[in-house]
């Protein structure tokens, strides 16, 4: 049995599952994911099992604290030892507890189409989300990602400034059309006050977000191009996307320490800014 500690936001826990579910079919066993880091997370932003919105293949447990914690402290092979990717996490071997967030599409190199397929939605989405859907899908659409909330004031991550968003939206104008820009965000009235744009806009809100702002993920998916901000859900909601002249703009620099390598993280057809 393949068991995944599962922790942080949605695109964390889509990248931990996504690990997971690729190992539980190379050894033709059960997948879990051990939600016992929510019962215990003490952060500023409270996190909480964002999953079941998809059509995911697993199990829940809730494997006891110290159980969990001793496997962390003593190191086993399951524990991820940096950002990089570390191929020998894909023959850990059919009895592994994984500890990390393996944010690398290298995990599920091969497995894509299932991966696509375990992130569709489960339930049918409101009839705006589907209008929505349709107009974006039907329009050179442009979605940037705007990522504030936690970030702001966090160490560990920095907010990507205004400049980085003039010049992606410049790069994209003078590679492809743009008939219309979708903007994304966890704070979308400072993208209003903030953001101005040459180009007619739409700040999407709430009312198209869902539980855990997966319809957000949906509608992002179903652009054309992107400008997506250093966060693991703007990840996603540009990976996801099957428009196969799609452009992603992300951040040159992923974290404030710039020591971090994170060449495992974007893919090579991506436009590093």
């Amino acid at each position: 049995m393949i068991t995944v500690k599962l922790k942080g936001g949605l695109g964390n826990q889509m990248f931990q599952y996504a690990l997971g579910r690729v190992l539980s079919l190379k050894h033709n066993t059960k997948l879990k994911l051990d939600l016992s880091f929510f019962d215990f997370n003490f952060k500023k932003t409270k996190r909480s099992y964002n999953l079941d919105v998809f059509n995911i293949k697993a199990e829940t447990t809730r494997l006891p604290y110290l159980t969990s914690l001793l496997r962390r402290i003593c190191k086993s092979k399951g524990c991820e030892k940096n950002f990089q990717f570390d191929k020998n996490i894909l023959s850990v071997g059919e009895n592994a507890y994984l500890d990390g967030y393996w944010q690398s599409p290298k995990y599920f190199e091969g497995f894509e189409e299932v991966v696509r397929q375990d992130f569709t939605l489960k339930n049918p989405l409101p009839r705006n989300t589907k209008i929505l859907a349709e107009e974006i899908k039907s329009s050179n659409s442009l979605c940037i990602h705007v990522r504030r909330g936690d970030y702001v004031g966090n160490k560990n991550h920095e907010v990507v400034d205004k400049e980085y968003y003039r010049r992606g939206t410049e790069y994209i104008k003078n590679h492809t059309q743009v008939d219309k820009i979708y903007v994304f965000s966890d704070e979308i009235d400072w993208c209003k006050i903030n953001l101005s744009f040459e180009f007619p806009v739409m700040f999407v809100d709430d009312n198209y977000a869902g539980r855990y702002g997966e319809e957000h993920m949906y509608l992002m998916s179903k652009c054309k191009n992107f400008i997506i901000a250093n966060s693991s859900f703007s990840w996603w909601g540009a990976w996801l996307s099957q428009y196969k002249e799609k452009i992603v703009v992300c951040p040159k620099q992923w974290f404030p320490d710039a020591s971090v390598n994170t060449d495992d993280l974007i893919p090579e057809s991506w436009v590093r800014i």
